[in-house]
């Protein structure tokens, strides 16, 4: 259960330090900077994946799962203000060319986030804890559907290598 914990707090962090960048603004970001954001996103898709492999077989008591659910709560909360930040900088992706990449990017962490809050939901205990967990679920869900929607006829930027993920916390 610690990597567990380990991999979900590691999540939490790398959502803040996405959230520090791009709290700035798409129009004061610079290439390099939108670059960064693209690679803690996969390193993040990294984390989920080996979250969902490391939860595998273990059930968690109710103590840890209260644990989780915080971390859980942190998590969306932050997942739910990025893509508002993604879609009030519609515009401003839009001039820069880099529309296409931010959709790219959301689309590509849809199937491990849907994997991811998947079995989260799974593994908490029935119960309250459980019904809190799917809350949080179909929040980022609507979130992520909702940004995909504003930048649903996206283009520019699809093209840019990211090259990996960003591990440097």
């Amino acid at each position: 259960m610690e990597k567990v914990l380990k991999h979900l707090t590691d999540i939490e962090r790398k959502l803040s330090k996405i959230d520090k960048i791009s709290s700035k603004g798409a129009s004061s970001l610079n290439m390099k900077e939108m670059i960064k954001l693209s690679r803690k996103g996969s390193s993040i898709d990294s984390c989920m994946k080996k979250c969902v492999k490391d939860y595998e077989g273990i059930t968690p008591t109710d103590a840890q799962a209260k644990e989780v659910l915080a971390l859980l709560e942190k998590i969306a909360s932050v997942n739910e203000k990025q893509m508002k930040l993604a879609r009030d900088d519609k515009p401003a992706m839009d001039k820069m060319h880099a529309a296409g990449l931010v959709k790219k990017n959301i689309a590509k962490g849809q199937e491990t986030s849907g994997a991811f809050w998947g079995t989260m939901v799974q593994k908490s205990p029935e119960g309250e804890i459980k019904a809190s967990v799917k809350a949080l679920d179909e929040k980022v869900k609507g979130a992520v559907v909702e940004t995909l929607r504003v930048y649903g006829d996206a283009t520019g930027g699809e093209e840019v290598d990211i090259g990996g993920e960003d591990d440097s916390d």
